[in-house]
C-alpha cells in the first residue's frame, strides 16, 4: 500500500512552517530595534525624528543620518528584546547584565 504524495510529505510541515517563520528568521531580528535605533540617534544627533534616515545594514548595524550627523550603532535582539549601543560602546550581552531590580537598589543608596 503506497501513501499518497501528500501524505508523506506531512511530517516535514511544521518544520518547513518554523523555517519559515518571520519572527524567527534572523534576517528580521535587527528590524525589532529600528524603534530603539530610531530614538537613539534622534537624541544623540539632536535631529527631529521627521529629519533622521536610519538605514539598516549587515549584521544588526545600523546608519543614521540627520541634521548634517551622521552615527553608527549595533542592535543585539532576543526574540523582541532588543538593546542598542552606539559607535565605540562595548556591547553587553543579555545573560551578563545585571537584575534591574538590583541596579535600583543600588541608586537609592
Amino acid at each position: 500500500m503506497r501513501l499518497p504524495r501528500l501524505a508523506a510529505l506531512a511530517p516535514l510541515v511544521p518544520i518547513a512552517a518554523l523555517a519559515l517563520s518571520p519572527a524567527c528568521t534572523v534576517g528580521n531580528v535587527p528590524s525589532n530595534a529600528m524603534p530603539m535605533v530610531r530614538s537613539r540617534a534622534t537624541s544623540d544627533l539632536d535631529c527631529p525624528d521627521k529629519d533622521v534616515r536610519v538605514e539598516e545594514q549587515l549584521g544588526g548595524q545600523f546608519k543614521a543620518v540627520g541634521c548634517g550627523r551622521k552615527a553608527y550603532y549595533r542592535a543585539a535582539c532576543e526574540a523582541l528584546r532588543c538593546v542598542v549601543h552606539g559607535e565605540g560602546e562595548t556591547m553587553v550581552p543579555w545573560r551578563d547584565r545585571p537584575d534591574p531590580a538590583s541596579v535600583d537598589r543600588e541608586r537609592e543608596r
